[in-house]
């Protein structure tokens, strides 16, 4: 009763809308042709953004999310809208994706790492890890990696650069029998023998909320500054596309019926997305939830939480090096 107590109450008291304004920054969203991530790029084109970089899988459907959010705001909006392209299947494509904005951006003020998806059956990625362990995961950490420097190097004076990382409260739900089986984690997760794609996926956020963690460890210097402000959030239950893969007729009644009583909208959903990224340094390693900071489960604060995101952390740079090797270097405190 007590949770859907806490549905209901999420979808009549979404969070605050942002009103802080964008200008002059640049902005990039993963995941930004549908759902969170497109209600978040154009509410941060409606807040001023001087540019704002859709990274998308598919092109097409990346330029008519770009054709639409122009409509949306108007003749009048100055922001340059780019659509580049990102395949989180491919850690080639995030090396070329970073390298890209290294390249091509004279500044980064916001990384809002939005990509992620649930999935029904066991399917592997190219790279030979579980779509979902790719996707929410593997590449998600490369990809913060990757873009620290940059972040790091587009601080200033007035502002603190962002790297916020969608999460899920999903990952309280993660119970210690259901991960690391073998003494691993990464590779524990990725057999088809224990499989459930809903467990999966609130295993995959309880790895990002040990990934942000390490992130932000990073992203300040040895005298304590905060170089980046790097916080992992939850937009809370909403009826978006994520789980478009349950789609039997039973299922798609289920779940209109399910989002009817306590989904809140992606455009809802999406303003924590935003604010996680207006955030000063009180936001800085937390969890943003509901315009404020709640306590991660128990498998992010205990003593064998921090232990199992240690060895989650060190496994995965040892996959993400064959691929990248400079991870290890920037994977090292300064």
């Amino acid at each position: 009763m007590t949770s859907f107590l806490h549905l209901l109450k999420g979808k009549w008291y979404p969070p605050a809308n942002p009103t802080a304004s964008f200008a002059g920054k640049n902005v990039l969203i993963t995941g930004s042709n549908v759902g969170l991530g497109f209600e978040a790029a154009n509410k941060y084109v409606a807040l001023g953004a001087s540019r704002v970089i859709l990274a998308v899988r598919n092109l097409e459907k990346g330029y008519q999310a770009k054709e639409e959010i122009a409509r949306r705001n108007g003749s009048h909006v100055s922001t340059i809208i780019d659509v580049w392209k990102l395949d989180m299947d491919s850690f080639a494509s995030v090396k070329t994706f970073a390298e890209r904005v290294d390249k091509e951006l004279e500044h980064l003020d916001v990384a809002l790492l939005n990509a992620g998806l649930v999935m029904r059956a066991f399917q592997q990625s190219p790279e030979g890890w579980e779509e979902t362990i790719q996707v929410n995961v593997l590449s998600t950490a490369l990809l913060g990696l990757l873009l620290l420097p940059k972040l790091r190097a587009s601080k200033t004076k007035v502002a603190t650069p962002h790297l916020a990382i969608v999460s899920s409260g999903l990952h309280t739900s993660v119970k210690r029998e259901n991960i690391g089986h073998d003494g691993t984690l990464l590779k524990d997760s990725n057999s088809p023998a224990t499989f459930n794609g809903q467990r999966q996926y609130g295993i995959s956020k309880l790895f990002v909320m040990y990934i942000t963690k390490e992130l932000a460890s990073l992203a300040s210097s040895p005298n304590g500054e905060i170089q980046v402000i790097v916080t992992s959030l939850c937009p809370g239950f909403c009826a978006s596309d994520l789980g478009r893969q349950y789609n039997s007729w039973a299922e798609t009644i289920g779940m209109w019926l399910v989002h009817s009583i306590f989904a809140r909208t992606t455009e809802e959903g999406s303003r924590t997305l935003v604010s996680a990224t207006t955030l000063g340094p009180e936001g800085h390693g937390k969890w943003w939830k509901n315009d404020e900071f709640p306590t991660p489960g128990e498998l992010v604060t205990s003593d064998e939480g921090k232990q199992l995101q240690k060895s989650l952390w060190k496994e995965a740079i040892d996959v993400l090096k064959v691929s990248a090797p400079e991870v290890e270097k920037l994977a090292e405190a300064e």
